[in-house]
């Protein structure tokens, strides 16, 4: 026995990198084929848009949630922006559970004027609005501040 490692440390094992993403790809379905098992209405891998499961094998029922949340707003999120969008939808909740501040005064710009309804700031004003749904559904009463057409 080596006397230098603890008897309770884990055995550091080595997976060939051709089964990681395999590994991956599974564990992200049991994940949320298990969380779909458990809520009963919560998505599965099939009803996310393509390449979100494969870009982030391991999401949660709450961030394929926002991810269809958005999709019905009108935000596409791929498999390349699903990360980012996430992170959106996250730190807006992050703002308003914590910065003491009301979901019209963070949709803005910075010459701090309302985000508009076209483009960039649109998507960005949707992600925020799925992101209230899915990850803080407390403030959702604030979601009509964003004016969405």
């Amino acid at each position: 026995m080596n006397t230098k490692t603890p008897a309770h440390a884990p055995r550091p094992y080595a997976v060939r990198p051709a089964l990681r993403g395999a590994l991956a790809a599974g564990v992200g379905l049991v994940v949320v084929l298990s969380i779909a098992a458990c809520g009963g209405s919560d998505p599965t891998l099939g009803d996310l848009p393509a390449g979100v499961a494969d870009a982030r094998p391991s999401i949660s029922a709450e961030e394929a949630q926002f991810v269809l949340a958005a999709q019905q707003l009108g935000a596409s999120v791929t498999g390349a922006t699903v990360d980012d969008d996430i992170e959106t939808g996250t730190t807006t909740c992050w703002a308003l559970k914590n910065g003491g501040v009301e979901l019209a005064q963070i949709a803005v710009d910075d010459e701090d004027k309302p985000l508009g309804n076209t483009g960039d700031a649109l998507r960005t004003k949707q992600l925020m609005a799925a992101g209230v749904q899915a990850f803080c559904p407390d403030y959702d009463d604030q979601v009509s501040q964003l004016d969405l057409p």
